[in-house]
């Protein structure tokens, strides 16, 4: 992955200037998109347009349309041939691929004010870029999920759920074949995999363990898909690591949980998992690692999502790798009996027995 040994100069230094004028590429590639033109260009794939015709169909000046095409040629999301532009297969993209617009979106609307404040997020090891964008004094982000405003939440919840859903109807069949009568879904958020599980397995009973706002919209969830009374929440700070969970359980769940934690918080939050379990219990664990992936699209996403848990989520965790995740859990008294890799978009499922 990401090897550059042999790349010449010349071509090391445009990648250099790339990363230079990123924050610029990246705003006038979301305006192309946002307002139309990639799409009005991928209708048209077979008859370039001038900026002037881009201009008269989008209703938009010609200074505008020439400054975002021409950024948009650069990037190399358009051809300009003959003083027309068309649509390249990365302008396609842009404009078309479901993961590429879930990341565009969230990188807007959550992450571009508040990564301004990067450095000093990495300085205290608290999420400064979160209280100066969203005006709040929250130690984390996770307890306005519910209240950001709108297209954040949105593109949160939009870029979550994209790649936490990619791998749910496996997971389903997986989980459901496995009998469990009573699980914790830790960090269970708005319900998604409890109803999605519970559904699918009749015996099965789920209690998320959440912020009350999340648990609250989890049981309508619940209740809107025939569940209810086998999705349950209790309200917890998982960050108080003197509050039990709830005890004599088969299984406990984190999906895409754990990754919103520093180690000390990691190892703790796998120690009270651990101390849930019933004699034969196990603890579920699916995570995105980056080096678990098939390819370096995917390591590349997850490595620069880092960065959003640092500068907006709590300014102490990142996305880890597998073999991270193997000491943390060894540390807490768990040890890892099996891995399933390739799960949806590069998530692995990480089953811990007690030692």
């Amino acid at each position: 992955m990401f090897d550059t040994k042999n790349m010449s100069g010349e071509t090391a230094l445009m990648e250099a200037q790339k990363i230079a004028f990123g924050p610029i590429v990246f705003q006038c590639a979301r305006l192309l998109r946002d307002w139309g033109i990639f799409e009005l260009l991928h209708k048209k794939k077979r008859t370039p347009l001038t900026a002037q015709a881009i201009a008269d169909a989008k209703n938009l000046s010609l200074y505008a349309v020439q400054v975002l095409c021409e950024t948009g040629f650069s990037m190399g999301a358009l051809s300009f041939e003959d003083e027309k532009y068309s649509l390249t297969k990365i302008g396609y993209f842009l404009q078309n691929d479901e993961m590429t617009r879930a990341n565009l979106n969230y990188n807007h609307d959550v992450n571009y004010l508040g990564l301004f404040y990067l450095d000093e997020s990495l300085k205290k090891a608290e999420p400064v870029g979160l209280h100066k964008a969203f005006d709040t004094t929250e130690e984390t982000i996770y307890p306005l999920l519910t209240k950001l405003p709108q297209k954040a939440k949105d593109s949160w919840f939009g870029f979550d759920h994209f790649y936490s859903d990619a791998a749910f109807k496996t997971l389903v069949k997986i989980m459901s074949e496995k009998k469990i009568k009573n699980m914790l879904d830790v960090g269970g958020n708005t319900g998604k995999w409890s109803v999605a599980l519970t559904s699918a397995s009749p015996e099965t009973t789920v209690t998320i363990l959440d912020h009350q706002p999340q648990i609250d919209e989890a049981l309508i969830r619940a209740k809107e898909h025939g569940v209810e009374g086998r999705v349950k929440g209790q309200q917890i700070d998982l960050l108080d690591h003197t509050i039990a969970f709830p005890t004599d359980v088969d299984a406990v769940w984190m999906s895409q949980f754990l990754d919103c934690f520093g180690v000390n918080d990691i190892v703790n939050i796998l120690r009270r998992a651990k101390n849930a379990l019933s004699k034969d219990g196990k603890v579920y664990i699916v995570e995105p690692f980056w080096d678990r992936q098939s390819h370096e699209i995917g390591a590349y996403c997850l490595i620069n999502t880092s960065p959003y848990f640092t500068a907006l989520a709590n300014g102490t965790s990142k996305m880890y790798r597998a073999s991270e995740f193997e000491t943390f859990a060894n540390e807490a008294g768990l040890n890892v009996v099996e891995q399933v890799d390739g799960l949806g978009f590069g998530h692995t499922l990480m089953v811990c027995e007690v030692k």
